[in-house]
């Protein structure tokens, strides 16, 4: 037969395993039996000379099915038990070619394309699966046990495939990496087990392993035309599963190096990572419903999940799982292995995994934070008020962590996207800093550097947005429009009385300037705390928010100024409105408040870094 089969993959596979063995197997005996091929003698056609190599392996594995799914009814396993029994079995099986005529050596000839190690015993394999018990454990009743009982005819055959192929179906749906090992599987478990006539048959072989049986010559004319139709059938049903065959082993292919590329890498940056289980994952969120989506971002989406052991998650999955996904990916995870402080979130473990219904997956696992985030409890309908007790314990939160990245960290990180949304809240509203993804570790000894610009509009500092210069006074900017969003209740880019305003930070400026400072906070919780210790959080965060980087203290003092332990300076003039520049860059105005803002011509590059 000139055509491929299912059962190729597990035969070549065999093969290479059995080559690659270079040690002594004299004490090993091989308990496949191959005296079937001096009956079933199309191996010597398919490998005559000048066939194609394809043409050759394909038929030579097909033989190699014949063997194992023989061995699988007589012993129960589907594997054989160790690598150097493999390799006894793959001298035989040669040797048993040459009984037969095949005058090439399809052992090695075969053995590049394969890989050996799936094809020996091993609890790895296809869920685990080893023996036929374990195979109906795991996969329980399924078509195939009566449709490939008996195969009488073309149109059972193509009933047995029709249920084979739905058999393979569910099991790619709960394997991975070894979902082409389980399509082999299905195909010896239907010949060796399920018939009741056993692989051998003429019809079974046929039908499930593609062996083509040559009978002795005949004067019957009719017979051998039903036969030849009988058999291009057969063909053509064969040919569309090794098709399959073949297009679900590149993909299986894809996903493994797609796995073992991001574990290299991530054991590289972060080996103490507890590692997550894709099924664990996706179980602990009913399969990633909407139901269980709590934010979603320019870098994918988190869900709320809960482990079999109860516990709560939040799992942050990427949405770009390409290789110009890697930085943010690695970036997020090698800077938040490395730090540990009680206001920065706390990174549990991570998965990677690659399947056919759901592609490439790379997932962090973070501890849940119940409360959401700062933009949820501000600015969210329906959501209880935020009271002054929870926002400064918010604020103050925020600037430690912020501080620690800073000064406590060496080389110190730069957040790079500090805003609402990256400020997550526990059970007990206390601050967690998150979303590493844009970190960047600062070079030793440089007051900044350049970079390219990355961050959420409304927050970006100035200088950073306008001429990519990057410093710890960034991430002050940030924090100070983070701090005035939580005292005012407003957005970063907001709506006010005056059409050329449209930041938070010109806005509680001007009200500053002309000694309405107080109207800053959110007239809501204005009158439930000191009013004193309130404008002195509006201050901080004006100052943070200065143009001006020499004009923006450092995270440690921003702390001490709002735990009261040292005195706010006056808040230095500034350009005003900074709406024309940074709308420009960050397209976050409306057109008419463009045509009526003063442009900021007088602050050059210098003034803004000095």
């Amino acid at each position: 037969m000139d055509g491929t089969h299912p059962f190729c993959l597990k035969g070549m596979i065999f093969i290479t395993s059995m080559c690659m063995s270079t040690q002594s197997t004299t004490n090993v005996s091989c308990p496949l039996d191959f005296s079937i091929l001096t009956k079933y003698t199309w191996i010597n056609q398919a490998c005559g000379p000048g066939t194609n190599t394809t043409t050759c392996c394909v038929a030579a594995l097909s033989g190699m099915g014949l063997a194992t799914s023989m061995y699988l009814r007589q012993t129960g396993y589907f594997e054989l038990a160790d690598a150097a029994t493999t390799s006894v079995c793959l001298d035989e099986y040669q040797a048993q070619l040459d009984e037969i005529g095949v005058q090439r050596n399809v052992v090695t000839e075969c053995s590049n394309t394969l890989n050996s190690t799936i094809f020996t015993r091993s609890p790895k394999l296809c869920l685990g699966i080893e023996t036929v018990a374990d195979f109906r454990n795991k996969v329980g009743p399924t078509p195939v046990d009566t449709a490939c009982q008996y195969l009488p005819n073309h149109g059972q055959c193509i009933v047995c495939v029709s249920a084979m192929e739905s058999l393979i179906s569910k099991l790619n749906s709960i394997a991975s990496n070894d979902a082409v090992e389980c399509f082999d599987f299905v195909i010896i478990y239907a010949a060796g087990v399920v018939n009741v006539a056993g692989p051998w048959d003429e019809e079974t072989a046929q039908c499930i392993l593609a062996v083509r049986y040559n009978p002795p010559a005949s004067n019957h004319t009719g017979l051998f035309i039903g036969l030849g139709a009988a058999g291009a059938a057969l063909i053509s049903i064969a040919a569309a599963l090794i098709f399959l065959v073949i297009r679900r082993r590149r993909k299986a292919a894809v996903h493994r190096e797609f796995v073992a590329r991001n574990n290299k890498m991530l054991k590289q940056n972060a080996a103490a990572l507890v590692w997550f289980d894709w099924t664990e994952l996706k179980a602990a969120t009913r399969g990633f419903s909407k139901k269980y989506l709590v934010g979603e971002g320019g870098f994918g989406s988190v869900y709320k999940g809960v482990l079999k052991d109860g516990r709560t998650i939040a799992i942050k999955r990427f949405r770009n799982c390409t290789p110009e996904g890697d930085i943010d990916f690695l970036n997020e995870v090698d800077v938040i292995s490395k730090v540990k402080h009680r206001n920065l979130v706390v990174l549990r473990g991570c998965c990677v995994a690659s399947t056919n219904t759901d592609g490439h997956q790379r997932m962090l696992v973070y501890d849940f934070m119940p409360n959401g985030s700062l933009a949820d409890c501000l600015f969210e309908k329906n959501r209880p008020l935020l009271g002054w007790t929870d926002r400064r314990k918010i604020g103050i939160g925020m600037a430690k962590g912020l501080a620690y990245l800073h000064a406590e960290v060496v080389p110190q990180i730069i957040h790079r996207d500090v805003k609402a949304n990256n400020i997550l809240l526990d059970e007990n509203f206390n601050a967690r800093v998150a979303d590493f993804g844009l970190a960047k570790l600062a070079p030793e000894d440089e007051t900044h550097f350049t970079t390219h610009v990355a961050g959420t509009h409304g927050y970006v500092a100035p200088e950073y947005a306008l001429y990519g210069q990057l410093t710890d006074k960034s991430d002050v900017y940030s924090f100070g429009v983070c701090l005035l969003e939580l005292m005012s209740s407003q957005r970063a880019l907001t709506a006010s009385d005056s059409p050329q305003i449209c930041l938070v930070t010109d806005w509680a400026w001007m009200l500053m300037k002309e000694g309405r400072g107080i109207e800053v906070v959110d007239q809501a919780i204005r009158n439930t705390g000191s009013q004193e210790v309130m404008l002195r959080f509006v201050k901080v965060g004006i100052l943070c928010a200065h143009l001006l980087v020499a004009f923006r203290p450092t995270m440690m003092e921003v702390v001490k100024m709002l735990e009261g332990d040292c005195d706010i300076p006056e808040i230095p003039d500034r350009p005003l409105p900074l709406t024309l520049d940074m709308a420009e860059n960050e397209n976050s105005c409306v057109s008419s408040s463009r045509s009526t803002t003063p442009h900021i011509e007088a602050v050059n590059q210098q003034e803004l870094l000095r």
